[in-house]
């Protein structure tokens, strides 16, 4: 059974009467100073003592100082578990809709460390990227505090969340700047790909169309997959570069011609387009099928 640990408590509720209201927000166990474990029903908390139910069905409101306490260990919620498997299935608007109702069901434990609300509220966040929804992101950022957040990918997520901001505002030399920043540091191979995939957008923005390639390669690289929804638009990108470059335009004009040898540039950048449709086909694409503006690249593949 997962749990949330909150050795260290927070102020909960400051409403009277809201905490036996909310009573039933989460179980959990409670760990005495002599190893014994305790069901509870968590009410409210201050950083000297938790005050909790015995039993859900019970009205009484038992108070524990924290110092008598090794630890209280919060049950995860069903409906984050549920919400989680929806997310993971991008399935991101039904997600998002559970996300909200567990942000406003549990805004009464705001305070505690890895609290279910505030978990809600940043993958409600996530959601809302992986859509590409960059101003709904923007408007869930807005008073959104990441205090209660201790895990390093989720607090890294929303430093990276700036890069983002600076893409919706299309402000492309900050853009450029904060990934460069990024590129020095250790980053799981999902974020790693977001850098890369914003750099390429800002360099294609900036008429930097070869570099844009590069980072969008690295994009593909460095995803495998892991965010479906960056390996995807990376591979567009690349395409539409492709099809706007002369070069790769000649190349397909003089296919399987005698003048074909005379666009060797072009005829190794078409190639490049091919290899990144047909990938887009078998895994990138998701199922969705590949613009037809692109399916002239697969003739290369076709005819070879």
């Amino acid at each position: 059974m997962k749990a949330f640990s909150l050795a260290i408590l927070i102020p909960v509720l400051a409403i009277p009467g809201a905490a036996e209201e909310a009573s039933w927000l989460l179980p959990g166990n409670l760990v005495g100073k002599d190893g014994a474990v305790q069901r509870i029903w968590l009410v409210s908390a201050t950083p000297a003592s938790i005050r909790y139910r015995a039993s859900q069905n019970l009205p009484e409101v038992s108070e524990h100082r924290i110092s008598e306490t090794t630890a209280v260990c919060l049950d995860e919620p069903p409906e984050l578990a549920a919400a989680m498997n929806l997310y993971h299935s991008r399935k991101y608007a039904e997600a998002r809709t559970q996300f909200i109702e567990m942000r406003q069901r549990f805004k009464p434990l705001v305070d505690l460390k890895n609290n279910p609300s505030t978990l809600a509220a940043f993958y409600e966040t996530e959601c809302l990227r992986k859509s590409g929804d960059l101003d709904g992101l923007a408007a869930a950022l807005v008073g959104f505090s990441k205090g209660p957040l201790t895990r390093e990918t989720e607090l890294r997520q929303l430093e990276l969340d700036e890069i983002w901001e600076a893409v919706r505002v299309k402000n492309w030399e900050r853009v450029e700047t904060l990934a460069k920043e990024r590129e020095k540091t250790r980053l799981p191979g999902d974020q790693r790909a977001q850098v890369a995939y914003c750099q390429g957008f800002a360099l294609e923005a900036l008429k930097r169309p070869e570099e844009a390639l590069f980072s969008y390669d690295t994009a593909l690289t460095a995803d495998a997959g892991a965010s479906e929804e960056i390996a995807r638009q990376a591979a567009l990108r690349i395409l539409a570069i492709h099809y706007a470059d002369e070069q790769v335009m000649e190349a397909i004009r003089l296919r399987g011609t005698k003048d074909e040898d005379k666009t060797s540039a072009g005829s190794t950048k078409l190639a490049e387009a091919a290899a990144v449709a047909r990938l887009f086909q078998l895994s990138f694409g998701a199922g969705a099928p590949l613009p037809a503006e692109f399916v002239e690249f697969l003739k290369e593949i076709w005819e070879h």
